[in-house]
């Protein structure tokens, strides 16, 4: 009865597995056979009902003794060393545990070549790396996971994850000084280039390979490790083969930015096309300044005016104008236009004390406007009076403003000359020609 029933039960055990993926395994005797199929019940049962502290042992003795008797082996043998490598109460005992699996991915991959079913290399070496970094994530012991994800890409693995982990782990090793500008720089040509490629011929993944391609172009920008040549020539024939990709063009316009390539003409070519695909008030802006800078005023002015147009924050917009005001003083002998824009600043922003400062100086300089010597003096009345609105707008050119005020307030009219001209202190006077300013009655 009892033989009996150990039959039974060895015949339970092979129909219980045989949904299990088996394939041939090499036995060295018929109790060696019976042996892995007791051992392997064993593991599966105890990992279904996830109890991986038990099924450990009976998985060690199939892995190392029979590692061809089912793919099963290398999924459930992931699954439970990624949970207990987590679960590790110390590092040694965890770099034990990551030993173990990487020789299960190792000998896995080793019999690649012998059986299909144990998966393709390009999968499990992603595989690899990706299991090694979510438990050591120390640069400086990156080899076993870089290695392999490096032959993963290689073998034609450019999954998003993949490539993203390896681009993410060549930045953080340039960052510690582990590898050179140049390497980071090869990295990054060389995964563009095979995603690329594959967008060419694969047209059924153009969604995650399009999500590898900016993963990794977000890592290259946050590295750094690029000077303006380097960038130009990587990205110049990107940008001109995709004239109308906006994401692109912008995503270019701000690294040429911020690395500071503004004097290259492929930083003008995609600031302005940045801003005939979408005219937005930085654009404008970025295009006013680029021209300011090698004194095309007249191109200047234009995208003053339209970043003023388009700009809705009111802040921003008061500092365009401001700008726009400080500009045509600066190359126009037009004090009434420089202050129509320098009272929109105000208008938008009544804390631009610039602006109230840019006002008195060009009363300072208005006493053409009299030939009288009492009416010359009134105009610095009005002058203090937008110096003190700058100094009470802005804590910090009060001093400045100060000084200012302390300045042309020595040039009021005296005492006798108010009296002479049948003036008092505190009246209201109006300061006329195009200045047109109601202010006090002051004496120096």
């Amino acid at each position: 009865m009892k033989k009996l029933f150990v039959r039974l039960s060895l015949i339970a055990i092979i129909v219980y597995i045989g949904s299990f993926n088996l394939y041939p395994q090499r036995f060295e005797s018929h109790q060696d056979s019976l042996e892995c199929l007791r051992n392997y019940s064993l593991y599966v049962e105890y990992y279904r009902i996830g109890e991986y502290e038990r099924a450990l042992p009976f998985w060690r003795l199939v892995f190392e003794n029979y590692p061809d008797f089912s793919r099963n082996i290398y999924i459930h043998g992931e699954v439970m060393l990624d949970e207990k490598i987590g679960e590790a109460e110390s590092p040694e005992i965890k770099a034990a545990l990551l030993d173990t699996a990487m020789m299960m991915f190792d000998r896995r991959l080793e019999r690649l070549g012998l059986y299909e079913h144990l998966g393709d290399s390009a999968s499990v070496l992603g595989r690899k790396g990706q299991f090694f970094f979510r438990h050591n994530n120390i640069v400086e012991e990156a080899g076993p996971g870089y290695e392999a994800l490096g032959k993963a890409i290689e073998m034609g693995n450019i999954t998003p994850p993949v490539v993203a982990l390896y681009m993410n782990v060549t930045v953080s090793k340039f960052f510690n000084e582990i590898f050179e500008a140049g390497q980071v720089i090869d990295t990054y040509l060389e995964l563009t280039g095979k995603i690329d490629n594959a967008l060419a011929v694969n047209n059924k993944d153009v969604q995650n390979l399009t999500q590898a391609r900016d993963i990794v172009e977000n890592l290259f920008i946050q590295s750094r490790a690029a000077g303006c040549d380097v960038l130009i020539e990587v990205f110049s024939e990107r940008v001109e083969n995709e004239p109308d990709n906006e994401k692109l063009i912008s995503m270019v316009n701000d690294l040429l930015d911020d690395n500071e390539c503004r004097d290259s003409d492929f930083y003008y070519y995609t600031t302005e096309r940045l801003h005939e695909l979408n005219p937005t008030a930085r654009s404008a802006m970025n295009l006013s300044r680029m021209y300011r800078s090698v004194e095309d005023l007249d191109r200047t002015k234009v995208f003053l005016k339209q970043a003023i147009e388009l700009e809705e924050n009111r802040c921003s917009r008061s500092g365009y104008y401001f700008e726009l005001a400080e500009l045509i003083n600066r190359t126009e002998n037009n004090p009434e236009q420089v202050r129509i824009y320098a009272r929109k600043a105000i208008e938008d922003d009544e804390n631009n004390a610039q602006a109230y400062m840019l006002i008195g100086q060009l009363y300072t300089e208005a006493t053409q406007c009299f030939e009288d010597e009492f009416k010359k003096q009134t105009i610095y009345w009005a002058a203090v009076d937008q110096f003190t609105r700058a100094k009470n707008a802005d804590p910090s050119i009060a001093e400045l403003a100060y000084e200012y005020i302390k300045a042309y307030s020595a040039r009021f009219p005296n005492r006798e000359l108010l009296f002479f001209h049948g003036y008092e202190e505190g009246q209201t006077f109006i300061v006329d020609c195009w200045i047109n300013e109601r202010t006090i009655v002051r004496a120096r």
